[in-house]
C-alpha cells in the first residue's frame, strides 16, 4: 500500500476492481518426517469433545456449509459469461448495489476468500471425516474451474490490482483439497492458474522501509507466496512449484532477524507475521539454518517488542518501534489486533517452530490465541459479519461487528483457523505423544486412545484416561506453560516425583493399562502484565493463560493485593466494590463494555 492506505482498504479496492501442513510428502523436500523433532497429527486422529471451542468449531462448520454454492460462484460465472444464479455475498466482496432493490451489482467477486474457504472446508473434512463438506468443496472447485480462461486467468476483475494475494490464497485452497481431500483434479487446476501466474505476476517485489507508514510492498503481499508454493512442491514433487516459490523469498525482511535489533517499524503486522511461515517452508526445502534462526529470532522479537498480554499484536495493523509506541497505542487505537488473520499466522508459525525445534515454549503463543485471540472473538454471522479487530484500549473496549466487515479477510482465515483447533492439541515423535493444549479432546495413535477431560482454564486440572492393550509402552509428554510454577502430575491418584519446569515438556515414560488416569495440575495466580518497558504501570491482569477484563475502575497496588480468589467460572471481585467483576476476555459478548489495560497508581 502507498501512503496511509490500510490493508482492509486495499482489499476492498481490489474487490471493487495459506497453511501449515505436516512436512511429510515429496522426497525432494530436505526436511522429512524422520528429521522433524515433533510431528503434527495433521488433522487426523484428534476429536474435539464438548466444550466452548468445540461449539465454536461446529458453528463455523455449519455457517460455511450453508453458504449457497451459487452465491459463491456468482462473480466467477458472470465473468465467464455463464448463467449465474444466486446473490452476491454483501460486503467486501459483494460489489456496490445501485439501489435498495438490489437490481444492479458491480463486481460480485470473492477473490481471495474463495481459496481460503476451500482450504477451511478441506481441513474440516480431514479433521472430522465430514463427507458432506468435502462434497461441497469438490463441487465448488469443479464449477470454478469451468470459469478459468484459456490462459489460466481465474478470478473476477480483468484488471486485478493485487493478484499476488489472490493467487496465493487460491494455491492454498487447491493444495489443501489435494492433500486433505484427496482431490486429484485440484492439482490440474493449480497447474492452469500457475501458468498464468508465472507469466503475469509482477516480479518487482517492492518492500517497505522504516518511516513508510501503512501496508507495504504495494499492497500485494507477494512475500507470502513461498509457503504454499513450497507446499505444492511438497505434495506433488513438481520442481515447478519450488522454482516459483524461490522467486518470492523475502530475504530483506527475514534477514533482519539474523541481525541484532531488527527494526521493521510500521510494516503491515499480520502479513509480516504470516510471511514467517514462508521462511519456515524455505528452511524445509533448503535446510539452510539461516531461515530457522530467522523464525526463532522473529518469534522472540515479537514476544519482546510487539505482543500484548493477550498474544495479539499490530495496532492499526502496524508493527511498532520498540520505543513505547505499543503502550501509547492503547490510548487511542480501538483496532488493536487483527484477530482472525493474526491468530491464523500465529498458529502456523508456532506449529512450524514446535515441529522443527521440539521445544514446548512455542505452544504458549498458541494457547494465548486459543483463549484471548480467535477463541475470544465474536462468532461469524450468516450474513458474513466477522469479528475483525480486538479492542484493548485503556478506558474502555468493546467487541463489535462493523458494517464494513462482512465477508472480510478475517472471514477467510476464520474458516481455516477454527478447524485448526484439531491440529494444535497434540503432537508426537517416533515414540511418544505430546500434550500441547489442555482441551476436552480425544486422540488415537498406534492403537492407543487418550481422552482428555477438563474445564481448563476455568479449572487448573486436566485428567487424561488411557485406553490401550494392557502393558503398552507409551511415553507421554506434557507442556508446562511458562507462566506456571509448581505444576504436578499424578497417575491413578499417586503423585509423581518428576520435574515440571516452566516452558518445557515434562514426561511420564512407562507402560499403561486401560483405565489408567493421569492428572496434571497447573496452578494459576493473578499477575500483572505490563504492555512494554516504557509503560511499566500500564498493565493487564492475567490468570494463567487468560486475560481478565472488567468495567471502568482505576486499580492500585493495594486493591490488587485485596483481589478475592477465583470463584466458579473465573469470576473475581474487588472486596471494596463488589459491583466490579473481572471475567475472562473470551466471555465478553457483543457490545458489552470492558476494560483490559489499566494505569495502576
Amino acid at each position: 500500500m502507498a501512503g496511509t492506505l490500510k490493508r482492509r482498504d486495499f482489499l476492498k479496492l481490489a474487490a471493487g476492481a495459506c497453511c501449515a501442513a505436516g512436512l511429510a510428502g515429496a522426497q525432494e523436500l530436505r526436511v522429512s518426517k524422520s528429521q522433524l523433532k515433533l510431528q503434527l497429527f495433521d488433522y487426523s486422529g484428534v476429536k474435539l469433545l464438548d466444550s466452548r471451542l468445540q461449539g465454536q468449531y461446529q458453528a463455523a462448520r455449519d455457517l460455511f456449509f450453508n453458504v449457497p454454492n451459487d452465491n459463491l460462484m456468482l462473480g466467477f460465472r458472470q465473468r465467464a459469461g455463464m448463467p449465474a444464479p444466486g446473490t452476491p455475498l454483501i460486503g467486501w466482496y459483494g460489489g456496490h448495489w445501485a439501489d435498495e432493490s438490489h437490481t444492479s451489482v458491480e463486481d460480485p467477486d470473492i477473490f481471495n476468500a474463495f481459496g481460503q474457504f476451500i482450504s477451511g472446508m478441506a481441513r474440516m473434512y480431514k479433521a472430522t471425516s465430514d463427507v458432506a463438506m468435502l462434497d461441497k468443496a469438490s463441487y465448488l472447485i469443479d464449477e470454478w474451474a469451468k470459469t478459468i480462461d484459456p490462459d489460466g486467468y481465474f478470478y473476477y476483475s480483468r484488471k486485478p490490482q493485487f493478484p499476488h494475494y489472490i493467487y496465493e490464497k487460491t494455491v492454498c485452497g487447491l493444495v489443501d483439497m489435494y492433500a486433505y481431500g484427496g482431490n486429484k483434479k485440484a492439482i490440474s487446476y493449480l497447474e492452469r492458474i500457475t501458468a498464468w501466474a508465472e507469466k503475469n505476476l509482477d516480479r518487482t517485489r517492492r518492500t517497505a522501509h522504516p518511516g513508510e507508514r501503512g501496508f507495504s510492498a504495494g499492497g500485494t503481499e507477494w512475500y507470502t507466496l513461498s509457503e504454499n508454493l513450497y507446499r505444492a512442491y511438497q505434495v506433488t514433487g513438481d520442481p515447478r512449484y519450488k522454482n516459483f516459490g524461490d522467486v518470492w523469498r523475502y530475504e530483506e525482511y527475514w534477514g533482519m532477524f539474523n541481525q541484532p535489533n531488527p527494526r521493521p517499524d510500521y510494516r503491515h503486522a499480520y502479513s509480516h507475521c504470516n510471511t514467517l511461515s514462508s521462511a519456515a517452508m524455505t528452511y524445509a526445502v533448503t535446510l539452510d539454518p539461516r531461515y530457522l534462526d530467522a523464525i526463532v529470532n522473529a518469534h522472540d522479537w515479537f514476544q519482546r517488542t510487539q505482543v500484548y498480554a493477550t498474544g495479539g499484536f499490530g495496532p492499526d495493523e502496524e508493527l511498532m518501534p520498540p520505543d513505547g509506541s505499543l503502550g501509547e497505542s492503547l490510548d487511542t487505537k480501538s483496532a488493536t489486533f487483527e484477530t482472525g488473520c493474526g491468530s491464523w499466522a500465529i498458529f502456523k508459525l508456532s506449529r512450524y517452530l514446535m515441529t522443527f525445534t521440539g521445544e514446548a515454549k512455542y505452544g504458549d503463543w498458541i494457547e494465548k490465541m486459543l483463549y484471548n485471540g480467535i477463541g475470544a472473538g465474536l462468532p461469524m454471522q450468516p450474513d458474513g459479519h466477522t469479528f475483525y479487530y480486538s479492542d484493548y484500549r485503556v478506558g474502555s473496549g468493546v467487541k463489535v461487528y462493523r458494517e464494513d466487515q462482512k465477508w472480510c479477510c478475517c472471514s477467510g482465515t476464520y474458516s481455516q483457523a477454527v478447524p485448526d483447533y484439531h491440529n494444535l492439541i497434540y503432537l508426537h515423535d517416533d515414540n511418544g505423544l505430546y500434550v500441547n493444549l489442555f482441551v476436552p479432546s480425544e486422540v488415537s495413535w498406534r492403537g492407543n486412545t487418550i481422552t482428555q477431560e477438563t474445564n481448563y482454564p476455568e479449572s487448573q486440572v486436566s485428567r487424561l484416561t488411557v485406553r490401550t492393550s494392557n502393558g503398552a509402552h507409551l511415553p507421554l509428554h506434557f507442556r508446562i506453560p511458562e507462566w506456571c510454577q509448581q505444576a504436578s502430575l499424578s497417575v491413578n491418584g499417586q503423585p509423581q516425583n518428576i520435574s515440571c519446569r516452566p516452558g518445557t515438556w515434562t514426561s511420564l515414560d512407562r507402560k499403561w493399562n486401560t483405565g489408567d488416569q493421569i492428572s496434571i495440575e497447573l496452578p494459576m495466580a493473578i499477575h500483572y502484565s505490563n504492555v512494554d518497558a516504557q509503560h511499566p504501570h500500564r498493565v493487564a491482569l492475567v490468570y494463567g493463560p487468560t486475560v481478565l477484563v472488567k468495567r471502568h475502575q482505576l486499580l492500585s497496588e493495594k486493591s490488587l493485593a485485596q483481589l478475592a480468589g477465583a470463584e466458579s467460572g473465573l469470576n473475581f471481585e474487588l472486596p471494596s466494590n463488589g459491583r466490579d467483576k473481572f471475567v475472562p476476555f473470551y466471555r465478553m459478548g457483543f457490545h458489552e463494555p470492558y476494560e483490559m489495560y489499566f494505569d495502576v497508581v
